[in-house]
């Protein structure tokens, strides 16, 4: 009896049960079915209307006023190929603010039918966009670099304005190789060397007379018309060239040009005469007179002594011509 009375308690705890977890399911599903359909009538609220529509068009049209496009030039506009790389570039050093580099276009990416962003590079003064031309047109086409809105860090939007390209076909050709007709040889065109040649010949002319006159002005008039020490400052300046050139030579030169300046023969002991006559000849004095002695101990002494220094004959020579130009 008492074990009939457990088992009929056990099935009544089990129906209870049953009908509450039954219960619990049918809730849970009937909030779902309401949350469903709380969702699809938000989803059916979030359908534009023409009224979001024509604020959304307003709300662009004011971005688009208050942008401000950027002066942009590009590096090559035209004879464009396959492969091709360009560069845009826009000028930013006018802007305040800078540039908000989250803003710029995804580098590595095709941007229409012809052009493929490489990179940009930014700097304080431009941005430069590096494309390549990706695609073959079948004959000259114009086409247009990308347009970008940018947003500077203040958020003020900027516009880089599309660029004008023409992109031409790999080949000049419109209907296939077999077409290509190989143009003959164009014959070189002959230039007349008559005139060149008449040239030549009057200008060598004019040269060769140009050297003989200046030939016979530096060996004729002009030594005419020398004076005595540039005449020795000439001669000593030939005696290199000569192979039996000696010290006695140059000594001889240089004497002689102190006779033609004071019109006799001057030996030692008439130095302070010449000094006298030709005053401007003065400052040289000691270098005159060591000269002369040096000459008398060579020339006139028993026993000649050491033969005339060249370097101060022509050092003399040209003291005495540089005196001799100022006197």
């Amino acid at each position: 009896m008492n074990r009939y009375i457990i088992n009929l308690v056990m099935l009544l705890l089990v129906s209870i049960t049953s009908n509450v977890c039954m219960a619990e399911d049918k809730v849970e599903q009937t909030g779902q079915e309401v949350k469903a359909l709380v969702e699809l009538e938000s989803a059916n609220d979030a359908v534009p209307t023409d009224e979001d529509r024509a604020l959304a068009e307003a709300a662009a049209a004011k971005k688009k006023a208050e942008s401000q496009n950027l002066m942009v030039s590009v590096d090559r506009a035209w004879g464009l190929l396959l492969g091709d790389e360009l560069t845009v570039i826009a000028d930013t050093s006018t802007l305040e603010s800078g540039i908000n580099e989250s803003s710029l276009p995804q580098e590595g990416k095709r941007y229409g039918l012809w052009l493929y962003l490489k990179s940009i590079d930014v700097t304080d003064q431009r941005l430069v966009f590096h494309y390549q031309v990706i695609n073959v047109p079948a004959k000259n086409t114009s086409v247009e670099t990308p347009t970008f809105d940018i947003k500077q860090n203040d958020e003020h939007w900027l516009v880089i304005p599309a660029m004008p390209l023409m992109i031409g076909p790999s080949l000049a050709a419109s209907e296939g190789l077999s077409n290509i007709e190989i143009k003959e040889d164009i014959a070189p065109t002959i230039i007349s060397i008559t005139e060149v040649t008449s040239d030549l010949k009057r200008y060598s002319l004019i040269a060769i007379i140009s050297w003989l006159l200046l030939m016979a002005w530096h060996f004729g008039w002009k030594t005419k018309n020398r004076a005595p020490f540039s005449q020795a400052v000439h001669d000593l300046g030939r005696l290199k060239w000569k192979r039996s050139a000696t010290p006695d030579q140059a000594s001889r030169i240089l004497h002689t040009a102190f006779n033609q300046t004071s019109n006799t023969i001057v030996v030692y002991g008439e130095i302070d005469k010449l000094l006298e006559n030709y005053p401007w000849l003065a400052p040289l004095q000691e270098d005159i007179k060591a000269f002369y002695h040096q000459s008398e101990q060579h020339f006139f002494a028993r026993q000649s002594g050491q033969e005339p220094d060249m370097d101060m004959i022509k050092k003399l020579a040209k003291a005495c011509r540089s005196k001799e130009m100022l006197a």
